[in-house]
């Protein structure tokens, strides 16, 4: 891309040498002229230039209902502001072009951001557009390129959605090319908005459709985490800690829930009976393409990206396999022929919230992990188990719609004997909007597919942590909603077994606001689907709800 004319301020077709380049083809028109969202947010590219250059302009799509957009930014990999312009809004639709008042230089083989801010929403996009990596123009973008982050934040974005595109570019010179000086802009520079209060949040009831990965930030090293792990068959009541039908405490059957002693890295807690393990820090590929690759005892300061698979669909023969770690990230393998993927005693805990799941979402197996921080949530599309599993304590933030284990279109997922709640939050972040909060600990949404061959077995779900006035609309609407949606893409279920699951009474009394569970599915079409032995934690039975 390199310029478009009649735009304020722009830079002419006549103005911008031949020498210049961009991202983008300057044809290129976005699927969606207008989204529904209507909250603030900031949409860039993220992009790492092939030849060292100079940026002098940056441009975004103006989408026919995205209002009031004056503030284009460029960004370092680390978050620094590197250039922010902000000029006259405007309704003309089409491509603007933003000059910088001082040209930036970048450095080939780093990965910079450009983005804009939508206050009222309404942008441009197109999905799926950026699902692979692939070199445009000469810049390298990873999957998932296009990025969002809601809210009025003056922060990076780092949130991804389906590959989604939000068309946004710059004007390149690489070093060397002789390009002719842009037009003083009419427009003033602005320092870095100071992040702004969102607005109060209000109860959700069904999550908004699950955004793909993008690269977290690194942190830095640390050998402090939080938790330790344990085996497959739960440990005897005698190596349970705290009480009964708490993290660690003891289950109806015999053994422990999932918690501080049993999940995570094995750590020499009290109760473990598991070998304690010294971590160091990981240095191999965090972008995985081949088979092979097993992460033991390490500190991964970073997202697991799984890009490789064998063909088979089993535990017993992983592809990739990562246990007794502390991950500082997501674990994501997003295709049905990646994997398989086998997680156990393990540590998932992103720094922030830089994408949704924890885990996620095709051909893995997690056992014993301890997935706490970021989005929580263990997630599957198709062919996953997590068994003896400890989620807790989630980021508030965004416009996000959390649950502990779920799917928007999910096929073949076992969840069995895992301790998972949802409203516990343990940090609520600086670009939480009105809209984040809970959906339920275990939600299913048919988004993108069907809902259909699952198996809900002995866990123990808890929500409803906070029932004031203030706290309340961040809780589970429902502890488990089993995927029968009416309004949903594909609302129906089919082979959805829920069987002896624990639901704690919580501040509401009933675990969720509104109640333990909603529908199975529509009265008279049971589809395969089975309701038995579930009841809240003081042993009363809970019927089979129906609509």
């Amino acid at each position: 891309m390199i310029a478009v004319a009649g735009l304020v301020p722009a830079v002419t077709a006549s103005s911008a040498n031949a020498a210049t380049t961009g991202i983008f083809s300057d044809t290129l028109k976005p699927k969606t002229g207008a989204d529904s969202d209507r909250v603030p947010v900031e949409l860039g590219i993220r992009f790492t230039p092939r030849a060292s250059g100079t940026v002098t302009s940056l441009q975004y799509y103006q989408g026919s209902q995205s209002k009031g957009v004056k503030t284009a930014t460029l960004w370092s990999s680390d978050g620094k502001v590197i250039a922010r312009e902000t000029f006259a809004p405007s309704s003309q639709v089409g491509w603007r072009t933003v000059p910088l008042r001082k040209p930036v230089k970048l450095t080939a083989g780093k990965t910079y951001t450009a983005s804009y801010q939508a206050p009222k929403g309404g942008y441009a996009v197109t999905e799926r557009d950026l699902t692979s990596h692939k070199v445009v123009n000469g810049f390298a973008l990873t999957p998932n390129a296009g990025v969002y982050r809601y809210g009025k934040t003056g922060k990076m974005p780092t949130s991804t959605y389906r590959g989604s595109n939000y068309l946004v570019d710059i004007v390149y010179a690489p070093t060397g090319a002789t390009v002719a000086p842009a037009p003083k802009p009419t427009a003033t520079s602005s320092a870095a908005p100071k992040p702004t209060t969102a607005p109060k949040p209000t109860q959700t009831t069904a999550p908004k459709p699950t955004p793909t990965q993008t690269t977290a930030p690194e942190p830095t090293p640390t050998t402090s985490p939080v938790t330790p792990a344990k085996p497959t068959t739960p440990p005897t009541a005698a190596g349970c800690i705290g009480a009964p039908n708490t993290p660690g405490g003891a289950d109806p059957w015999g053994g422990c829930w999932p918690g501080p002693q049993n999940t995570g890295y094995p750590q020499g807690l009290a109760g473990d009976t598991r070998k304690p393990v010294s971590l160091t820090t990981y240095t191999g590929p965090t972008t995985i393409r081949s088979c092979g690759v097993v992460i033991d005892s390490k500190v991964v300061n970073s997202t697991i990206i799984i890009e490789a698979g064998n063909g088979t669909t089993s535990k017993s023969t992983p592809c990739v396999t990562i246990r007794n770690s502390l991950v500082k990230g997501v674990i994501y393998s997003e295709k049905a022929s990646y994997g398989p993927v086998l997680i156990e005693d393990t540590e998932v805990s992103p720094p922030d919230l830089p994408w949704w799941e924890n885990i996620g979402r095709s051909n893995f197996f997690a056992y014993r992990v301890n997935s706490h921080g970021g989005e929580g949530v263990i997630k599957c599309d198709t062919n996953c188990e997590a068994k003896d599993n400890w989620v807790h304590g989630m980021e508030l933030g965004g416009s996000y719609h959390y649950n502990a284990f779920g799917g928007n279109g999910t096929n073949n997922f076992r969840i069995e004997h895992n301790y998972a709640s949802c409203g516990d939050w343990s940090k609520v972040s600086s670009d939480r909007t009105g809209d984040a909060g809970c959906s339920a600990v275990i939600g299913f949404y048919g988004d993108y597919a069907p809902i259909q061959n699952i198996t809900i077995h002995r866990n123990f779900l808890a929500s409803s942590f906070d029932t004031s006035a203030a706290g309340q609309h961040t809780q589970a609407a429902y502890c488990l909603n089993p995927g029968y949606y009416p309004g949903k893409p594909y609302p129906d279920t089919k082979n959805i077994t829920v069987t002896d699951n624990v639901f704690a009474r919580g501040g509401s009394g009933k675990c969720g606001v509104y109640g333990p569970t909603n529908s199975l599915n529509a009265r008279g079409e049971p589809n395969g689907n089975v309701w038995s032995g579930n009841r809240y934690s003081d042993g009363t039975a809970i019927a089979r709800v129906e609509e």
